[in-house]
């Protein structure tokens, strides 16, 4: 008899990746505002807004380096499980938070429980992939959207659920009357994050650990020339540093625009809309890479992905109002969009059998940057002013951008070399 987890259902696996996806990076935005409005309410400094922000990056960081090995080993839905459960779990447990040192002891097994979740899914949705090369480069669209998605109607669904007391004051007078809740605001982020971490846990067990002929090139793949593997690995580094700038400043910016908005004045609901607009800018660049070739082992995507988001932290510095705000966080989106989509590229499209370890170090290398931009932009801010960490984004994006054209650079170099001595030896001259 056939388990729930090989039957076909409605729903081909791809799109069950897609809609796993979009629910749990929804919780997880869901979770990184709602950990800082209530940082703030429970008096935490910009310090310790960073390190609020920061300390589950780092864990997850970490684990992602062996996460994405083990499902290699293990397989894929195994550690996914794993991960919403302790993902679940975590978040119902903030609900009890007094004090910011509390929260900050809890974030450490969110990050963990992340961890396991995306080398393995994205690993995953390579090996249900039936198409080869252009149909690879097809769902990560479609799975790049979908996680967007959740991740830019997270905040939105934090603010609101934050300020719910405003919206449905029936619902929290009955909760103060239940002896549920003081403030039912503090706590409905982090039920709602949970729930959806158990949607997610149930979703994974219909989708099948394998399809016929995934992950497998398709005949039309033998049309792509692949550049040399020492070429390709050259871009899969530069791509992975390029996309450490566009999250080292998504994350850094959570943490700063939340301490700004709050000194603005600006409601909950307003926070999070503005937010959003990074990741309405990055959908937007996700929706026109997905059917667009070419761009592939390429340098000047990069480097203008890079030159476009700091001219937009720039922008951000010198905004005052969350319009302006919105607008430099939807072309820095735009920029991420093209570095995240080369990371990823890079990382699934090479060797099957190691697929779990790149996308294991795509994901700690874009988890390093969420780790280290709050961590910088919360010191920063303390000692140097509340808008100084977007230049300290600008800095950052500038060095790597230098650093990303001095490493192709030497690879073209490299390649001259070695071609004007295959020259010399088949010529003589």
């Amino acid at each position: 008899m056939s388990s729930i987890t090989d039957r076909q259902t409605g729903l081909p696996p791809v799109y069950r990746i897609f809609a796993a996806a979009l629910v749990m990076d929804l919780a997880i935005a869901v979770i990184g505002l709602g950990v800082q409005l209530l940082g703030n309410d429970l008096g935490a400094t910009p310090s310790m807004l960073g390190w609020l922000g920061t300390i589950g990056a780092m864990v997850y960081a970490a684990g992602c380096i062996f996460t994405g090995k083990l499902s290699d080993r293990l397989g894929r839905r195994l550690l996914v499980t794993i991960g919403c459960s302790l993902c679940g779990l975590a978040w119902l447990t903030m609900t009890q938070a007094g004090s910011p040192l509390q929260l900050l002891a809890i974030l450490p097994f969110s990050g963990a429980g992340i961890s396991m979740f995306w080398p393995p899914v994205q690993a995953w949705m390579s090996e249900i992939t039936v198409g080869g090369r252009d149909r690879l480069n097809r769902n990560i669209g479609g799975f790049n959207i979908s996680w967007t998605i959740g991740l830019m109607l997270g905040p939105v669904v934090a603010g609101f659920a934050w300020d719910i007391d405003r919206y449905l004051p029936g619902l929290a007078d009955a909760a103060q009357g239940a002896g549920i809740a003081d403030d039912p605001g503090r706590y409905a982020p982090f039920v709602i994050a949970a729930l959806c971490a158990l949607s997610v846990l149930i979703l994974v067990q219909t989708i099948p650990r394998e399809v016929p002929g995934g992950g497998e090139p398709a005949p039309e793949d033998r049309d792509f020339v692949r550049p040399d593997s020492s070429v390709a690995a050259r871009f899969l580094h530069i791509a992975w540093i390029a996309n450490f700038a566009s999250w080292f400043g998504r994350a850094l910016n959570i943490v700063v625009f939340t301490k700004i908005a709050t000194v603005m004045g600006l409601s909950g609901t307003t926070i999070g809309m503005t937010v959003a607009m990074f990741l309405a800018g990055q959908l937007l660049m996700f929706l026109y890479l997905r059917k667009r070739s070419g761009w592939q082992y390429r340098l000047w995507p990069l480097l203008a992905a890079l030159g476009v988001a700091a001219g937009a932290w720039l922008l951000a510095w010198f905004a005052r109002s969350p319009w302006v705000f919105g607008l430099a966080f939807t072309i820095a989106g735009m920029g991420a969009g093209v570095t995240y989509v080369s990371s990823l590229y890079y990382s699934l499209e090479g060797q099957a059998v190691s697929r779990g370890a790149r996308a294991g170090i795509h994901e700690a290398v874009l988890g390093s940057g969420v780790f280290l931009g709050p961590l910088f932009g919360g010191f920063v801010a303390e000692h140097f002013g509340l808008r100084s960490p977007y230049l300290l984004s600008v800095l950052v994006f500038v060095v790597v951008g230098v650093a990303v054209y001095l490493a192709w650079r030497q690879m073209n170099l490299a390649l001259e070399q070695e071609h004007a001595a295959d020259e010399i030896e088949v010529t003589g001259k």
